[in-house]
């Protein structure tokens, strides 16, 4: 998680550095200038990394991060998480994007970090329900169909019966939802479908016959994009994209394929892994892979006659799907991550 701390007065400044010393992610801090510049440099600042971080910390009052943050918030599913701590280090403010975006877990961090009481206020976590958002994210589903998401959270508040039907393993999840939702295999929901006020769907390509008003779930679609010394072996390809989908968020039933440059066809490791992950393989010549390639790299083109590797590769593999985990470095391989639109 790529964060920033922002301290708007120097008494603020400690608790950033605590946070940045005491998290392990990607942490930026900023202070205020030096220059003796009034509010407008936060609101400039604000506007400049808004889009460019997945959680913004702020050392502040809660007005002035409200203030600074309204006239970018545009949708609870693409806002960075915000969380608010005081000077004092006294609270830790869930502010926006509690679950979806992760301000809930990141609230919670801050907390531990600089020993603040966290503030969490989303409904579902003050009645002990397991959110359907989070449980969306937290095992890499979609949907397209937002506000009847909220429909059916807030039915389960109320107290109404609702049915999870799929066929993906729920881990850790599974005892917390069964604790507010029924859930049964896919194949059932033509018999049961009408015995629920609310049924919730998770499909991963084919819609099933279902009754109005059913939210859908989709499984992400993921494709990852190979590249790798000469000689790698399975497990090294195997931990390398595991690792590569745990940083994302997501799990083996959202990988769809992996994909490299052709000259890779003799490379064993690569068609043993996808065997055990059930997925395929796809090989692209390096003049397809320099047609969607993101970025270019001397040293691969040298190597392989291609501007880049993983990542085109993934790309294409997704049908020109959008890019979600550039080339990243494991061992000796190295993986990029594009998901199916």
């Amino acid at each position: 998680m790529k964060l920033a701390v922002i301290a708007v007065t120097e008494s603020g400044v400690k608790i950033a550095k605590l946070c940045q010393e005491r998290f392990d992610d990607d942490v930026d801090v900023f202070g205020p200038p030096g220059d003796g510049r009034d509010a407008p440099w936060l609101m400039d600042l604000v506007g400049e990394i808004f889009p460019r971080y997945d959680g913004i910390v702020f050392v502040s009052a809660v007005g002035i991060a409200v203030r600074a943050i309204a006239p970018h918030l545009r949708d609870k599913t693409i806002d960075p998480a915000v969380v608010v701590a005081d000077e004092a280090g006294g609270f830790s403010v869930s502010l926006i994007s509690g679950h979806i975006g992760g301000a809930n877990d990141l609230a919670l961090r801050v907390s531990d970090a600089v020993g603040a009481v966290p503030v969490i206020t989303t409904a579902t976590d003050i009645h002990g329900k397991p959110a359907l958002d989070l449980f969306m994210k937290e095992l890499g589903l979609k949907t397209d169909d937002m506000p009847r998401l909220t429909r059916v959270s807030s039915g389960i508040l109320r107290g109404e019966s609702a049915c999870i039907f799929a066929d993906i393993g729920l881990g850790r999840w599974g005892d917390r939802v069964r604790a507010a939702y029924s859930v049964r295999p896919l194949d059932q929901i033509k018999r049961y479908r009408n015995a629920y006020e609310h049924v919730v769907v998770v499909v991963d390509e084919e819609v099933p016959q279902v009754r109005p008003g059913t939210l859908i779930l989709k499984i992400r679609r993921v494709y990852a994009g190979i590249g790798s010394r000469k000689n790698v072996t399975d497990d090294e390809v195997r931990d390398a994209v595991r690792g590569a989908l745990g940083s994302q968020g997501l799990h083996i039933h959202n990988l769809k394929g992996l994909a490299s440059i052709d000259i890779k066809s003799e490379e064993k490791a690569f068609y043993e892994a996808a065997e055990h992950f059930g997925v395929e393989v796809s090989l692209f010549p390096a003049e397809k892979l320099n047609a969607v390639a993101p970025t270019s790299s001397d040293f691969v083109k040298e190597k392989v006659g291609a501007d880049g590797v993983c990542e085109p590769a993934a790309i294409l593999a997704s049908a020109g799907g959008t890019l979600i985990l550039p080339k990243t470095v494991h061992g000796r391989v190295t993986v990029a991550l594009a998901e199916q639109g």
